[in-house]
């Protein structure tokens, strides 16, 4: 049996570079292989359809009624003809091989399922990852996500932060292809002295999102006061009312993560606080 080739000196280099820095960006991300995962799901997937199908027919081959209840359709499938017996194709080593490749789908949906629920940043965020990958256009370091380890996981991250993310990439992308139009300038190898530009997108689009929330709870809460507090008339003071409890519920659902449930709550107490404030005006 061959030897496994030992790393280079150049390539552990490198990695100890990239384990040691001080830069989050740097030190927790880690490519996600997209492709190459959904590719081995696919193999996968055929291999155990070609078994389920050998499987399937020898069933059918038995001639058992399924009419009763046929709760997965077996009498309406299609019966093949020159169908090997089921002694045949039903052996120990046919189960042994769909147990051991049912056990490595099961795992490769869970791991692609963790890694797809994993925070991501774009490469180009990394100014010395990005360095490193020299056979990339700027453009594809710009598509390249990264996956965060350092971080939780994305599921709960809100569609305007998620927004916030995807401009601030664009902006940097912008900035950057517009400095140079040679991308080989670009990413050129570092001088000495050389200072690695980051963009911390991740936190930046967290920040945002809190303080313009913030800022749009403050002045769903204010902006109806101080208009109702003017306002005479009980009608209209229902209809300001209304357009702002319909329009507070609507960007509740629109920029948050939230769910039907927590949106009918969020609204109902927003609803109460300005229809409490509606019976005492005048």
């Amino acid at each position: 049996m061959g030897t496994q080739p030992r790393p280079s000196v150049q390539q552990f280099q490198k990695n100890w570079e990239l384990a040691t820095d001080d830069n989050s960006l740097t030190l927790h991300g880690f490519r996600r292989f997209r492709p190459a995962h959904l590719l081995n799901l696919r193999y996968l997937e055929d291999e155990i359809a070609e078994l389920d199908r050998a499987i399937y027919q020898a069933g059918r081959n038995l001639g058992l009624d399924h009419t009763p209840t046929n709760r997965l359709d077996i009498a309406w499938s299609k019966k093949e003809e020159n169908v090997p017996s089921v002694e045949a194709t039903v052996t120990r080593e046919l189960v042994l091989k769909l147990r051991d490749l049912l056990k490595q789908y099961d795992e490769a949906l869970a791991a692609f399922h963790n890694v797809m629920s994993m925070e991501s940043f774009s490469l180009l965020d990394d100014e010395k990852q990005s360095s490193l990958r020299s056979e990339l256009t700027l453009h594809e370091i710009y598509q390249t996500r990264l996956l965060r380890l350092d971080l939780g996981t994305r599921w709960r991250t809100d569609p305007f932060q998620r927004q916030l993310h995807k401009y601030l990439r664009a902006f940097r992308y912008w900035k950057l292809s517009s400095k140079s139009k040679d991308n080989a300038e670009a990413r050129g190898p570092p001088k000495g002295g050389h200072q690695w530009s980051y963009q911390n997108t991740v936190i930046i689009a967290e920040v945002i999102g809190r303080i313009t929330t913030a800022i749009v709870a403050a002045i769903f809460l204010v902006a109806p006061l101080i208009i109702l507090s003017y306002q005479p008339s009980k009608d209209i003071q229902l209809i300001i009312a209304s357009a702002f409890i319909l329009v507070f519920s609507f960007l509740i659902g629109l920029m948050l993560k939230t769910s039907n449930l927590e949106i009918t709550v969020v609204a109902a107490a927003y609803a109460a606080v300005i229809a409490t404030f509606v019976s005492n005006v005048g």
